[in-house]
């Protein structure tokens, strides 16, 4: 136990103080340097109860000045620190993500969020790699009727191709009708994939544990033998107040209470 502590707190430490400069006037600077001040007596108690409590005060004061306006990778990353360290998985997990959708390369939160995940237990399912598709920026950048047209050519380009060396019996034209294929496939699939993403809403376990069920009722049997701790990244899928259907990340569909759950995107 003390090692794993040890390990956290120095993933945390190496992320302390990477701040985004704040202008003169910034309404989240007070809170800022509370927030610093917080969490460096805390880095300093001996004693784990007080320590945790006041990694709790830093979370609370990073928070409100993220709420106040400090909207910027560093900062969600220090969150995420302190609330780490605070023992409340399930939001230092929420901060990474966020930190992610300001800035989707951010070497900290990436590697805080990856060695967040590796805390879990064993059975809980684990997305890909934070970015692995927000890397894609270049085709995101291409408008979707483009995308859509360039796919549409690919696959009617491989079929001639194919016909073609079939008709010449040219194995060079059938080669090429396959890449052409292949690259129709690759297309198809990215859309079909952002589609999906667009009908969901990716959330956070932020409850200490949240109870799952197979329907939408207090009366309906347990999904899972343990409820999903705190921490567990999903996708909301449906929302029947006060439920919410939710997608595991191996394909599991469950239903769980809508406060359990907070988005990602807020």
């Amino acid at each position: 136990m003390r090692r794993r502590v040890f390990a956290i707190a120095l993933v945390a430490l190496c992320s302390l103080g990477a701040f985004e400069v704040h202008a003169q006037g910034d309404p989240s600077s007070p809170w800022l340097d509370q927030a610093l001040e917080a969490y460096t007596t805390a880095l300093q108690e001996g004693e784990r109860d007080t320590r945790i409590a006041g990694f709790g005060r830093a979370q609370r004061l990073f928070h409100n000045a993220v709420t106040a306006g400090g909207q910027n990778a560093a900062l969600q990353t220090n969150l995420g620190n302190a609330a780490l360290l605070a023992e409340q998985r399930g939001h230092a997990v929420l901060a990474y993500r966020r930190a992610l959708l300001l800035d989707a390369d951010f070497p900290r939160a990436l590697q805080n969020l990856e060695h967040t995940r590796s805390l879990q237990p064993p059975w809980v399912p684990r997305p890909a790699p934070a970015g692995l598709f927000d890397s894609f920026s270049l085709y995101r950048a291409i408008p979707r009727a483009e995308r859509a047209l360039a796919a549409a050519t690919a696959f009617a380009v491989g079929g001639l191709l194919i016909g073609a060396s079939i008709r010449w019996r040219q194995t060079t034209l059938r080669g090429a009708g396959i890449l052409a294929w292949t690259a129709w496939a690759i297309l198809f699939g990215a859309t079909t994939l952002e589609r999906y993403r667009e009908d969901t809403t990716a959330a956070v376990v932020t409850a200490d544990e949240a109870p799952v069920r197979s329907a939408d009722s207090v009366l309906a049997p347990l999904a899972f033998p343990e409820p999903l701790p705190g921490g567990t990244e999903v996708d909301i899928i449906e929302r029947r107040a006060p439920w919410v259907r939710i997608r595991l990340a191996n394909g599991r569909d469950a239903w769980t209470q809508e406060s359990s759950v907070t988005r990602v995107d807020p």
